[in-house]
């Protein structure tokens, strides 16, 4: 099979790389920029365009979008009208526009359109899912997330103000380059009927975009979530804590375990990550799904739909931030 990637920054790289050690071995990269990759091309054969529309007359099986949020739907349709199977990194965009075309035409050419949301991936939020559709502590009463990064520790060999996640133009902003959490809250919990959150721009970093919200979601299910996010966590942090009838759900990311604890402080269930288990294996795991569902039809784990209903929800809290007031959706 022949793959195109759509940007050489960490997460294009990432995905090329992935896509060697999977065995793809035509590969393609179109990219603007001029900067060397962050990290090595392992695959030495890799072509490099600089002309969208030439690599796609390449005839790709299959395009990667890894470039920054705005470009993310025009450079996807292209990709759709070529014929191509479509791996989108999330979000999906930063607004609705286009979006309705890019569902009509990955309908209408019957192509794969998978968003790249791999903590859906993350054997710890599989088991959490699991846990709650068995009802394992029964009926859900209340969610609390909390994530938090330093986005100048991200990539230390560039400058963070130039990053897309620190500009308004580029798409960026906490709540959707952190969009992974309300992605796997409405894989976890469903669709979201209110939204409201506060925040903004409150930190020091130099950038023109808000690097810290407090979102508060009421789930379709009467759910009420809590979340917490920001660029500016040293040490990082990303947990969930889930309170039920019949006991709660505890999960630390970086301690890589997720357990249920009874009423009497008993642990009933536990996930732990095994000891060689990396963060990479989360990015392997979408793309062999991804690449299933292209030469097997299988089912893909984040679909299109999903993509534009969790980018609807963070628009939502976007808006909601803005405005002061609660959006409904």
């Amino acid at each position: 099979m022949k793959a195109l990637i759509v940007g050489l920054g960490s997460i294009g790289t990432r995905h090329l790389n992935n896509l060697s050690r999977l065995g793809v071995d035509n590969l393609s990269a179109f990219r603007s920029r001029k900067l060397p990759p962050p990290t090595e091309i392992l695959d030495k054969n890799t072509r490099i365009f600089e002309d969208y529309n030439k690599a796609l007359e390449d005839n790709p099986d299959m395009v990667i979008i890894a470039n920054p949020t705005s470009y993310h739907v025009p450079f996807a349709i292209k990709a759709l009208e070529a014929n191509c199977h479509v791996y989108l990194e999330k979000p999906v965009s930063n607004s609705l526009d286009g979006v309705d075309r890019l569902i009509e035409l990955a309908q209408k050419r019957k192509r794969v359109v998978m968003v790249g949301c791999q903590l859906r991936f993350h054997p710890n939020i599989e088991a959490i899912k699991q846990w709650i559709q068995a009802k394992v502590i029964g009926r859900i009463f209340s969610v609390y997330v909390d994530t938090g990064e330093s986005l100048p520790s991200w990539h230390p060999w560039e400058d963070y103000q130039q990053s897309y996640a620190a500009q308004t133009k580029l798409g960026g902003g906490v709540i959707l380059t952190l969009i992974h959490e309300l992605d796997y809250l409405y894989w976890l919990l469903g669709p979201m009927k209110e939204v409201y959150a506060i925040g903004g721009h409150l930190t020091p970093l130099k950038i023109d975009v808000e690097d810290t919200a407090l979102i508060s979601l009421w789930s379709q299910q009467k759910v009420p979530i809590q979340l917490r996010m920001d660029y500016w966590r040293k040490p990082p942090a990303r947990k969930m804590h889930v309170v039920g009838e019949k006991g709660q759900i505890f999960w630390d990311y970086y301690s890589g375990q997720a357990s249920v604890v009874q009423e009497d402080g008993s642990v009933i269930e536990q996930s732990n990550l095994s000891e060689n288990w990396e963060r990479n294996d989360l990015f392997i795991a979408i793309m062999k799904n991804f690449l299933d569902t292209v030469k097997n039809r299988a089912s893909v784990r984040v679909p299109l739909t999903d993509g534009v209903n969790v980018l609807k929800i963070a628009l939502a809290a976007k808006a909601s931030l803005s405005q002061k007031e609660v959006i409904h959706l």
